[in-house]
């Protein structure tokens, strides 16, 4: 039997259960007292409606509580803020800076906005911009609470104290798993918690909507693009969002049908219609970040197609299981230098993504939810999976803020299974109570992983220690902890760092870079000036002409009768096509030392060229 589309306020055909975990068409008045019920229940039922919501943005700030003793980082943290005047304050400077910086790759002005104002509050002290980010991190918790409570009403039958119970579950799965720390307790990532949150308000308000009419609908529908304004100027990734809500109005609203050509029926027409906004937005914010990352790709690790496949599958595969087995997370899985597709690991990830995948759709009819979620998944990841963004990251806690939300309103569904059954008779109640106490168990486990997982980010020491130590071969992770070291003035334990970088990525130009500080602050200068002479011809052959006259540059100031050193500018400007000036130093080179070999065949070269 073919299902037309339905309207807003649609019901599931006479007769049709729901499917176990699977979001019934409730709608916002599932809460509402019934006729007669006494003053005094009708009082307790107000106080549990937000009573739960607050118990949820309580246990979020209890368990991140040790983020607010956490210091600024060494990865980006010191880019961004510490040594950024720009985004300190909100002056006319300060705006125009926020609203035309594509600083990192990234254009989020929404973001800044709200780290300008950190700035007004408390000036450099972290410990502000930390409390920030938790106490936005705790407000997307109760924004995804009733968001998972209307789904779970349109799709489960059940009171509405189980109800309430799953959507706690659901929005504590989400807030408190580790997998959410790194966003939380890390400065950087106030794009993260600000963007969920505006993510998170946006289906709330589309789903109001959807059980409005008239004007009433209107302004939901407008506050809904609004928020999603906000959160794609917080960042990027939520561009995916209107194939959400097409999705969504798929099932659970049944606001279309499942059929294709039922999409081009007229009585759908306004349902396409009311996202033109919605697209809009999400074309621009690509478009936007599709130009910001090729502006910013020459410090990007890019992978050919075939790779990014791989790695797409992968990601799909690694947050699913992350999610099940949650430790240990570390704060970097970096891209290897050769990373074989038909490795076992990528053949794994690729055939469980596709087995699931294959499954589920199978199961669509007897389980919708399941489909939905995965759809879900796969969207919002995808601005981030390996196929369009560039970085030298495999994988990343972070990008799983969003995408997995879908898993928590599975989890949310199966506590509302546990509760309804708990409340009936016969032998499954004593399972039901069991299965309780373990979800109980299981929330209160991902709280201490959780709790333990934010204090990694205490300092830049104990962050890339913690690195090294889960992700051995992590270039970037020990050139960094060498780096912390090196500040510190322990320089053996910098050079042990900084030289095993150097073994993992020979080419890496960071690692060079603290090398030839190392050299310097040892006193042996002659092997800083051959440390930067490597980075400097690093940088030239990575077409990075200007970075390596700067740095030759330096080098000449700093060592006027050095004849390497004016052959080396001499070198960078000749490359660059800036013949004139090049000859100068090579000619300045050989007064110095009139048998410096290397300077007498640059100066032949490039009187040749002139």
């Amino acid at each position: 039997m073919t299902r037309r589309a339905r309207p807003a306020r649609s019901r599931r055909p006479h007769g049709e259960t729901a499917p176990a975990g699977a979001p019934s068409p409730g709608g916002a008045h599932a809460a509402t007292a019934a006729p007669g019920l006494p003053a005094a229940a009708a009082s307790a039922a107000i106080l549990w409606r937000w009573l739960v919501p607050l118990a949820c943005a309580l246990v979020t700030l209890a368990v991140f509580w040790p983020v607010l003793g956490n210091q600024f980082v060494d990865w980006d943290d010191d880019i961004n803020f510490v040594n950024n005047p720009d985004f300190r304050g909100l002056g006319w400077a300060n705006l125009r800076f926020m609203l035309t910086t594509t600083m990192m790759g990234h254009w989020i002005p929404t973001t800044w906005i709200t780290l300008g104002a950190d700035y007004l509050v408390w000036g450099m002290n972290p410990r502000g911009y930390h409390l920030t980010n938790l106490l936005l991190h705790a407000a997307a918790a109760v924004a995804v609470y009733f968001v998972a409570l209307r789904l779970l009403r349109a799709t489960m039958a059940g009171n509405e104290q189980a109800l309430q119970l799953g959507a706690l579950a659901a929005a504590l799965f989400f807030s408190i798993h580790p997998l959410r720390v790194e966003s939380v307790a890390w400065v950087t990532e106030r794009r993260d918690v600000l963007s969920g949150l505006w993510f998170a308000l946006t289906v709330l308000a589309y789903l109001k909507a959807a059980d409005s009419t008239g004007a009433r609908r209107r302004w939901w529908l407008a506050g809904s693009v609004a928020a999603y304004a906000l959160a794609a100027t917080s960042k990027a990734i939520v561009m995916t969002l209107p194939a959400v809500l097409v999705l969504l109005d798929v099932y659970p609203l049944g606001r279309l049908g499942t059929r294709w050509r039922e999409w081009a029926a007229p009585n759908v027409r306004p349902v396409w219609l009311e996202k033109i906004p919605y697209v809009v937005l999400a074309v621009g914010t690509g478009v936007v970040a599709i130009h910001v990352q090729r502006s910013f790709a020459t410090n990007l690790v890019m992978q050919p197609l075939e790779l990014r496949v791989a790695v797409a599958l992968y990601g799909l595969a690694f947050y699913v299981w992350k999610t099940c087995a949650p430790w240990p997370i570390s704060p970097l899985y970096q891209i290897p230098l050769r990373l074989d597709p038909l490795a076992p690991p990528m053949l794994a990830a690729a055939a469980a993504v596709i087995s699931v995948s294959a499954g589920l759709l199978c199961l669509r009819r007897r389980w919708p939810a399941g489909l939905a979620v995965w759809l879900s998944y796969l969207l919002l990841l995808a601005p981030v999976s390996g196929l369009t963004q560039s970085g030298p990251q495999l994988v990343a806690a972070r990008y799983s803020y969003l995408s997995c939300l879908g898993f928590a309103l599975l989890a949310g569904a199966a506590v509302v299974l546990l509760a309804r059954q708990a409340a009936g008779g016969g032998a499954r109640k004593g399972w039901a109570r069991a299965g309780g106490v373990a979800a109980v168990a299981g929330l209160a486990a991902l709280g201490v992983l959780s709790w333990q997982q934010a204090q990694i980010w205490r300092d830049s020491e104990t962050l890339w220690s913690y690195v090294v130590a889960t992700e051995p071969t992590a270039a970037i992770g020990h050139n960094n902890l060498g780096f912390s070291y090196l500040k510190q003035g322990r320089l053996e334990e910098a050079e042990r760092e900084i030289l095993t970088s150097l073994r993992l990525s020979p080419e890496w130009d960071q690692a060079h870079t603290n090398l030839a500080a190392l050299r310097a602050r040892q006193g042996r200068m002659k092997e800083a000036g051959e440390a930067r002479a490597r980075l400097g011809y690093l940088l030239l052959t990575q077409g990075k002409h200007q970075a390596a006259i700067d740095l030759f540059q330096k080098e000449v100031a700093s060592r006027p009768d050095d004849a390497a050193a004016h052959n080396n500018l001499g070198a960078a400007l000749l490359l660059r096509g800036d013949v004139g000036p090049a000859i100068e130093q090579f000619e300045h080179a050989l007064r110095i030392n009139p048998d410096h070999e290397r300077a007498r065949r640059n100066l032949a070269a490039a009187r040749q060229r002139q």
